[in-house]
């Protein structure tokens, strides 16, 4: 059976050689490379993330139905072979670096928020946590986060890997504060420490799936998703749209994002 990929992340691994599965969910595929990189097939229309490819809806549902009997699994400059499978990487190669940057207006993200009733991994929900952020904890995180901006360097480790899901819901909201960061143009980044280099070592801390994430939103990139966020982040009437299908990843993660989007954008702000 062949497969043509829709789409294939720019910098998804080239980590040629055996490939072990170690998730499958309903609208993604983990398998786990050679020297432990990440690569994720996604179902048609469930967004890309740097690590993936993203097939057809039908085509994905075979693979998925097939893999528990499939015993070899190889990544290879022709594509993904698992047994009579083959997935070939034609598709489009998406580049996720972030590539937008302005000013982010904090009024239109608050009317938003201020009505979302999603509930975080940790803390509540949005709407509460938007008007009335009372938790120490949450406090912590944007007085952290503030500290960065200002050329701290900061050490995450106790914040990391705390909360439900496979991404745990403090890494969903530190790669929300990374993404206000990388978008809002008052910010320059480069001229910053890296996030999360006064912290330990990543894999020490948090989950596999996590780690990538992390160490990708740390240079920028994000998957489409985000960058669809991103956009609605600078052209506020498309901020609806973009929450909503935000809030469909995963069962916490959306908010716990959004949350982070959140904290730093109102920290950006209180500087400038």
């Amino acid at each position: 059976m062949d497969i043509t990929a829709l789409a294939v992340s720019h910098h998804a691994t080239q980590d040629y050689g055996q490939l072990r599965c170690v998730g499958r969910f309903n609208n993604a595929i983990n398998f786990l490379s050679p020297n432990d990189r990440l690569l994720t097939l996604h179902r048609e229309g469930q967004g890309l993330s740097p690590m993936g490819w993203e097939i057809g809806d039908d085509d994905f549902d075979e693979v998925f139905d097939r893999l528990p009997r499939v015993q070899r699994c190889l990544l290879s400059p022709a594509g993904i072979e698992l047994e009579d499978i083959s997935i070939h990487r034609q598709g489009k190669r998406l580049d996720l670096s972030l590539n937008l940057s302005d000013e982010i207006a904090q009024p239109p993200l608050a009317i938003v928020l201020a009505d979302e009733l999603a509930q975080t991994g940790l803390f509540g929900r949005l709407d509460t946590l938007v008007r009335q952020p009372n938790c120490t904890e949450i406090r912590e995180l944007q007085q952290s986060f503030t500290a960065w901006l200002q050329g701290q360097v900061v050490d995450w480790s106790a914040v990391l890997g705390k909360g439900p899901g496979l991404t745990p819901s403090n890494d969903d909201t530190l790669v929300g504060m990374l993404l206000s960061a990388y978008l809002d143009s008052r910010v320059d980044v480069a001229r910053l420490p890296a996030m999360f280099a006064g912290s330990q070592p990543l894999h020490e801390l948090t989950t596999l799936v996590s780690v990538h994430y992390l160490q990708f939103a740390e240079q920028g990139i994000f998957s489409t998703p985000l960058q669809m966020l991103a956009r609605a982040l600078i052209r506020p009437r498309e901020l609806p749209a973009a929450i909503c299908d935000l809030l469909e990843t995963g069962h916490f993660s959306g908010a716990d994002t959004l949350l982070g989007v959140w904290l730093g954008v109102s920290a950006i702000n209180c500087l400038h």
